[in-house]
């Protein structure tokens, strides 16, 4: 951990050699990328941290202050104390946070990866309003149900990103963890809708990227994914077979060799 003013900011280093900056998602801290890292070649340097409210990093939002800023500042102090230009992996809003500190040119950033990464704001067009709609009463359900008093409200969360089943197929530690950290994904929710970057606001990144989505996303994912991959000019996208959203835990192996393989023939 390193703390910076007031605020602390998860810092787990680990390996030599080139940097890679490893940012997790909503419920998530540094020990989701352990699977993939253990199975990446030598010669990388890995930092993971957290985002607002998860692990070590101090949660800086409010209901009514909820700004992509406060993520994009975590990833900046990080990067800082590096001092050399660096990988970003991020895996679902952690890739949003990516994206966003990238179309904000405040990091010197080699590449991205992202693993199923939300930027919402680019399902707002009338082509994919349908998918915009349902993502938005999802949430609003979920906010409803959080603040009425509902201990599993965060159940919807999780099965629409997951699949149906998902959260009930979690160990009860890890619905426990789910449940107590449900109005920091509240904070989360809000933080993607108010990030409004369009496809063109995409299509002036030039950095290389990988677009990573499960074979078993839903519809909204894959729109996000396709969008993503055709907006960014020097992109590729990939699909890791009977993977679902939460594809870097269960399917680390995969995610591992395509991040290995574009950082080695791209980078």
């Amino acid at each position: 951990m390193i703390t910076i003013g007031k605020r602390d900011f998860e810092f787990v280093k680990s390996g030599s050699g080139t940097n890679i900056v490893f940012v997790p998602g909503s419920f998530s801290t540094s020990a989701a990328w352990r699977g993939i890292q253990e199975r990446l070649p030598n010669g990388y340097q890995f930092i993971s941290t957290s985002l607002c409210g998860y692990g070590e990093t101090t949660e800086s939002r409010t209901l009514s202050n909820n700004s992509i800023e406060h993520e994009i500042e975590i990833l900046y102090n990080i990067v800082e104390q590096l001092c050399q230009p660096v990988h970003l992996v991020g895996h679902s809003f952690g890739g949003l946070v990516c994206f966003a500190a990238a179309l904000k040119k405040k990091l010197n950033i080699k590449s991205i990866t992202t693993f199923e990464a939300n930027p919402l704001s680019l399902l707002k067009t009338a082509i994919y309003a349908k998918s915009f709609q349902t993502v938005r009463e999802i949430n609003r359900h979920f906010e409803e149900e959080y603040f009425s008093g509902n201990k599993d409200a965060v159940k919807s969360i999780i099965d629409y990103w997951g699949g149906n089943g998902t959260f009930s197929s979690m160990p009860k530690v890890v619905q426990d963890y789910c449940r107590a950290s449900a109005l920091t994904n509240i904070l989360d929710w809000r933080t993607a809708f108010k990030f409004d970057a369009s496809s063109e606001d995409y299509q002036k990144l030039k950095i290389p990227c990988l677009i990573v989505r499960s074979e078993l996303a839903n519809t909204a994912m894959v729109q996000i994914s396709n969008l993503l991959s055709t907006s960014i000019p020097n992109s590729k996208i990939a699909v890791v077979n009977k993977a679902n959203h939460f594809l870097i835990n269960s399917h680390p192996s995969e995610c591992a060799n395509l991040l290995a393989t574009f950082l080695k023939r791209d980078n």
